[in-house]
C-alpha cells in the first residue's frame, strides 16, 4: 500500500498466468530476455495481473479487472490459471464489496485486463461491480465492438457488452478526469484504444501504465510485446511516460510484473530509465 495525497493505493491481484516469452518481448532475442524472465521447457513465464485499488474518503475506484470467473475449464487449464478468483478475495481481504466499487476503469478489453469486469450470474453475464460506472476508450470501444477481426479478433464480447446492455458504461476520451484527481491518458500503442491512468493529489502521483509497460523489463525501450499494433506509438508514449514519472517522481504501476508491481523510474547517465524500488 502506498499514499498519493489523499488516495490509499492498493495492487491487488486479478490473477497470474502463463504467457509465450517471445509474445511478451517481441522482437527481443530470447538468449537476452531469459536472462531477466526465464521460461519453461513450453517457452512460457509467468506473469501477474496486477490491479490497483485507488481510495479515498469520496470514491472507491478500481482499474482493471484481471481474467474473472468466465473462462472454461480448458480455458483457464491453457492459460497456467490457478484456481478461484483472487480479485474478490483480494478486496474481501481489504473489506471491500464489489458493491462499493463506483468506478472501474479499463486500460484496454483484453481478457487478462476486463474479464473480471463481468460474470456468471443465474445463466446471465452481468457487471461484477453493480454500483460502478466502467470507464473505456471510446476508440477501444468502437475497435471492440466494430466485428472486424483485424481490429476485434484480441476481444472477448462477454467482457464488456454487458455494460452497455446494464447502463454502466462510460466512454471517454484522452486527459479525460473520471473523479477528481484520477484521470485517462490515451496512448494507442497496444491497442489503438489502449489508455493508461494517472492519480496525482498533493504534489505526489502513480501512472498505471497498462500494456505500455507490462513489467519493469519493458522499462528499455525496444522491448515491447508482439501484440502491439502501433509498435512505433507504443515506444513513443512510453518514452514520454517515463519522462514524466521520472520527472515528477511519481510511482508506476507495472499491470503484468510479478516482482516488481510498484516502482519509481530515474533517468540514467548512459542508458534511458532504470527502475527503482
Amino acid at each position: 500500500m502506498i499514499q498519493v495525497g489523499n488516495w490509499q493505493i492498493d495492487i491487488v491481484s486479478g490473477g497470474r498466468f502463463m504467457h509465450d516469452g517471445g509474445v511478451l518481448f517481441g522482437i527481443v532475442p530470447k538468449s537476452i530476455w531469459q536472462s531477466v524472465q526465464p521460461a519453461d521447457s513450453q517457452n512460457l513465464v509467468p506473469l501477474a495481473m496486477n490491479c490497483v485499488l485507488a481510495r479515498n474518503d469520496s470514491h472507491c475506484v478500481l482499474i482493471d479487472t484481471g481474467h474473472g470467473s468466465k473462462l472454461s475449464p480448458l480455458d483457464r487449464k491453457s492459460h497456467g490459471l490457478l484456481p478461484g478468483w483472487p480479485l474478490l478475495d483480494e478486496l474481501a481481504r481489504l473489506g471491500i464489496t464489489p458493491q462499493q466499487v463506483d468506478h472501474v476503469v479499463l486500460s484496454h478489453l483484453h481478457w487478462d485486463h476486463c474479464g473480471g469486469a463481468t460474470s456468471r450470474v443465474n445463466g446471465s453475464i452481468q457487471p461484477t461491480f453493480p454500483s460502478a460506472q466502467y470507464v473505456i476508450n471510446r476508440q477501444e470501444w468502437a475497435d471492440a465492438t466494430s466485428g472486424q477481426f483485424e481490429r476485434s479478433g484480441g476481444y472477448v464480447p462477454a467482457d464488456y457488452l454487458p455494460l452497455e446492455e446494464y447502463g454502466q458504461l462510460r466512454l471517454v476520451d484522452h486527459l479525460e478526469e473520471i473523479v477528481p484527481g484520477i484521470q485517462v491518458l490515451h496512448t494507442g500503442g497496444h491497442t489503438l484504444g489502449h489508455q493508461a491512468i494517472l492519480v496525482e493529489s498533493e504534489g505526489s502521483g502513480l501512472i498505471y501504465l497498462g500494456d505500455i509497460g507490462p513489467t519493469s523489463h519493458h522499462i528499455k525501450n525496444l522491448w515491447c510485446t508482439s501484440y502491439d499494433l502501433d509498435l512505433i506509438r507504443t515506444r513513443e508514449v512510453k518514452k514520454q511516460l517515463f519522462d514524466f514519472a521520472a520527472q515528477k517522481a511519481y510511482s508506476v504501476a507495472w499491470n503484468h510484473d510479478i516482482d516488481i508491481p510498484l516502482s519509481r523510474i530515474a533517468k540514467h547517465p548512459k542508458r534511458d530509465y532504470l527502475v527503482e524500488i
